[in-house]
C-alpha cells in the first residue's frame, strides 16, 4: 500500500511539474505585458500652431456690410477623429507625470511574398516617433500596442488587425523595434514597424494607450493622409 501511495505522489509531482513547465511561460508573457507599458490617461489631442481663419465673403459695391465674420479660432483634433501624418498628438503636458507626444511618419508599402493561401500581399511599414514629455519615465511597448487596422483594396476597404512582425521587416529589409523601452522625461525616440497586409493601401493606424488591459484600451488613431488644414508644432503643453 504505501509502495502504491508513493508512485501515485511520484506520479502526481511529474504531472505538476509538467503543467508548470508548459503553463509558467504564458504567465510571463502576460507578466511583461503587464509591466512594460506605461497606461496613459486623458483625450489624445492635435493643436494647430496658428489660427484657422473662418472664409471671407465677396461684398459688390453698394450693398449692405455683411456682419463682421468671427475671429479665427483654433484649429483641434479630438477623438474620435482621426489624426494625420505627421501631426504632433499630445496626452498629458510636461507638468503632468506621464505626458506624452505621439507623431506618425514615414507610411510607405511595397510587394510581398505571397500568403500561405497563394494570396498577394504587401508589407506595409511606418514609424512612430514617442516623445517623454512628462515628469516621469515613460515606458512603451510599440510593437505590441501599434497594428495597422484599416487597408484600401481593389475590393474595398478592408478593417482588421495587422500586427508588426519581425518576418515583414525582414522580408522588407528594414529594422524592426519589438522590444519595451524605457523613455526618460524629455527623451525622443522613433520606432520603425512592418507588417504584413492585403495588397492595397494602408488607410488607418491605431496605438493602444494602456498595454496592461486587454479591453477597455483607450486608443490614438491615424488617418494616412497630410493633414489639408494646418502644418507645424506648437511648443509642448
Amino acid at each position: 500500500m504505501n509502495e502504491t501511495q508513493s508512485l501515485q505522489e511520484v506520479q502526481r509531482t511529474i504531472l505538476l511539474r509538467s503543467i508548470y513547465v508548459l503553463v509558467a511561460p504564458v504567465f510571463m508573457v502576460f507578466a511583461i505585458l503587464a509591466c512594460a507599458g506605461t497606461p496613459l490617461a486623458g483625450a489624445p489631442a492635435f493643436t494647430c500652431p496658428t489660427p484657422v481663419p473662418q472664409p471671407t465673403a465677396t461684398v459688390l459695391a453698394g450693398t449692405p456690410q455683411p456682419t463682421p465674420r468671427p475671429q479665427p479660432t483654433p484649429y483641434v483634433i479630438l477623438p474620435p477623429a482621426d489624426f494625420f501624418v505627421g501631426d504632433a498628438v499630445f496626452i498629458g503636458t510636461s507638468a503632468s507625470e506621464n505626458g506624452v507626444r505621439f507623431r506618425l511618419q514615414s507610411v510607405g508599402s511595397q510587394s510581398a511574398s505571397p500568403d500561405t493561401d497563394g494570396n498577394a500581399r504587401h508589407i506595409y511599414t511606418w514609424q512612430l516617433e514617442v516623445k517623454n514629455i512628462g515628469t516621469a519615465d515613460y515606458e512603451v511597448f510599440p510593437s505590441a500596442q501599434m497594428f495597422l487596422n484599416e487597408i484600401s483594396t481593389a475590393y474595398g476597404d478592408q478593417t482588421g488587425v495587422w500586427p508588426p512582425t519581425r518576418e515583414a521587416a525582414d522580408e522588407a529589409g528594414v529594422p524592426f523595434d519589438d522590444d519595451a523601452y524605457r523613455l526618460d522625461s524629455g527623451e525622443t525616440r522613433v520606432f520603425r514597424f512592418a507588417s504584413y497586409g492585403p495588397a492595397g493601401q494602408a488607410s488607418r493606424f491605431t496605438f493602444q494607450l494602456d498595454p496592461t488591459v486587454s479591453d477597455g484600451s483607450g486608443v490614438v488613431t491615424w488617418t494616412n493622409q497630410s493633414n489639408p488644414y494646418c502644418a507645424g508644432d506648437i511648443t509642448d503643453p
